[in-house]
């Protein structure tokens, strides 16, 4: 199973999560990235991250959102021009306020964030699938994707990767993609699995309308969180 981006609507989440029933001695959960900004409950959504992925067959990926926030703190506010208008402003308000009652946690989280990989790759009865938080630069291998396509690719990607592994990926919100042919009555904040083997999970957690949503990948069956 995959979540797709949560952008601190820990509410959200907490409803789709709960639908799913998730068992880590039977099923294998992967979150794609994007935990904070644009939310009011970020570091709820962070420190739910953090602890979840400590668990059996979990893995959580980086986001471009926690790129963006590592960079800020650790060189010295240089990514201040990108994070805080993007959402950030919320997650540093909050981190701030935590602060004065837990010094230790942004040491923490940016751990936490530093730990996490760009890619998990996995296989199963000799399919190969890929779980990414942006997606892929379609004429690279997977060996030689860069930083900068994994995290914030996002026409290339979908509109031209043409592999034979089963690419996951958020990012990039379903409602922003217009109509697509074949899919032109689709629900523009339900997730999307195209022809060329591209599934998107982000669903637009952040919009009013949007939700946060969890696909059983191999079966194609999906979660979402509540209206």
């Amino acid at each position: 199973m995959a979540i797709g981006d949560i952008h601190g609507n820990f509410k959200r989440l907490s409803s789709v999560f709960n639908k799913i029933n998730f068992d880590s001695e039977k099923d294998f959960l992967i979150l794609l990235g994007d935990y904070v900004d644009r939310g009011d409950e970020n570091l709820h959504c962070l420190q739910w991250a953090m602890k979840i992925s400590e668990m059996k067959n979990v893995v959580a990926l980086r986001g471009n959102h926690e790129q963006m926030m590592l960079f800020y703190y650790l060189l010295g506010n240089f990514e201040s021009t990108i994070w805080l208008p993007n959402g950030g402003n919320r997650t540093k308000a909050e981190i701030d306020e935590w602060d004065k009652h837990d010094p230790s946690f942004l040491k923490q989280a940016l751990k936490f964030i530093y730990n996490r990989p760009f890619y998990h790759q996995m296989f199963v009865d000799g399919q190969e699938y890929i779980f990414v938080h942006a997606g892929l630069n379609p004429y690279k291998s997977l060996e030689d994707q860069d930083e900068e396509s994994l995290l914030w690719i996002r026409e290339k990607f979908y509109n031209y990767y043409s592999g034979t592994a089963e690419v996951v990926a958020g990012h990039t919100p379903t409602a922003y993609l217009g109509e697509i042919p074949g899919l032109e009555k689709r629900d523009p904040y339900a997730p999307i699995r195209l022809p060329n083997k591209i599934t998107l999970l982000d669903t637009g957690s952040f919009l009013p309308q949007g939700r946060i949503s969890c696909m059983d990948i191999l079966t194609g069956e999906f979660w979402q969180s509540d209206d």
